[in-house]
């Protein structure tokens, strides 16, 4: 059993938020049935307290929101600010929920770092399940969680052309820079990095790493791997190798340092 996550619901819709928190309630489903601690705000103000106590595991983010509310413009650009925010500022997981048109707006927040873009009008059984979904690959990112867990590896370390890769921490290295990846980046570096022939597929891709029911659409692994090469500025050898699979090149395990 998994344990339950703090979510933070952020959204000035309160009719919206308050459908999405019952979703996410609902011992019907997976996630409700590990009885969240949920909490809704209305404003970015008040988010930023959230932020810097930093104790929550998701947020759930709407993109049209003000700083204060009756104060300032709605507009999505503010919210997108917030989202780089708690991806660069925290271990937590990200899900925009916004009614905007996720062919327009969701692959420039997943490349930021986002694990996940939901819009408004889609049903509240498939928002539950996406959150359990981020909820698994979180606790899968952090060291102090992950015993047990398939493909965990937590405290394994790798170099992968000049980056360094400790599994269960989101930040990547190099000589000159570092990168904080999502948890779902995170989960798919650890699968590639940890798998005897470093190589994946888009249905081990969506099954083994995001954890989805294979029933279900699959997230597209091309689209995923293009959003990777990018936040690394192609300084990753990730690569085609026919039949549909991607293979991490020069790949190779460290000695942990203390």
């Amino acid at each position: 059993m998994f344990p339950s996550p703090r979510i933070l619901i952020v959204d000035d819709d309160l009719i919206h938020a308050s459908a999405v928190k019952r979703a996410l309630r609902a011992p019907i489903t997976a996630i409700g049935r590990l009885k969240c601690e949920i909490d809704i705000v209305d404003d970015l103000n008040s988010a930023r307290i959230y932020l810097q106590d930093d104790t929550i595991d998701i947020y759930f983010l709407d993109l049209n929101i003000s700083e204060k509310v009756g104060e300032g413009p709605l507009h999505a650009e503010v919210g997108k600010a917030f989202v780089r925010d708690v991806v660069r500022t925290t271990n937590a997981g990200v899900i925009v929920c916004s009614s905007y048109s996720a062919a327009t707006e969701a692959s420039g927040l997943l490349e930021d770092g986002a694990d996940d873009y939901v819009e408004k009008n889609s049903g509240l059984d498939t928002i539950a399940a996406r959150t359990l979904s981020v909820w698994r690959r979180v606790l899968h990112s952090r060291p102090n969680n992950s015993k047990g867990m398939k493909h965990a590896h937590t405290g394994r370390t790798f170099a992968f052309g000049g980056w360094r890769f400790v599994v269960g921490n989101r930040i990547i290295t190099n000589a000159s820079t570092s990168i904080r990846v999502s948890a779902t980046e995170h989960a798919f570096l650890r699968y590639l990095c940890a798998i005897e022939d470093h190589a994946i597929n888009e249905e081990i891709f969506n099954i083994d790493v995001l954890d989805r029911d294979r029933h279900k659409t699959p997230m597209r692994l091309d689209n995923f791997v293009h959003r990777l090469r990018k936040k690394f500025d192609g300084e990753i050898e990730l690569t085609s190798q026919g039949g549909g699979f991607y293979r991490l090149l020069n790949v190779r395990e460290l000695k942990a340092t203390l």
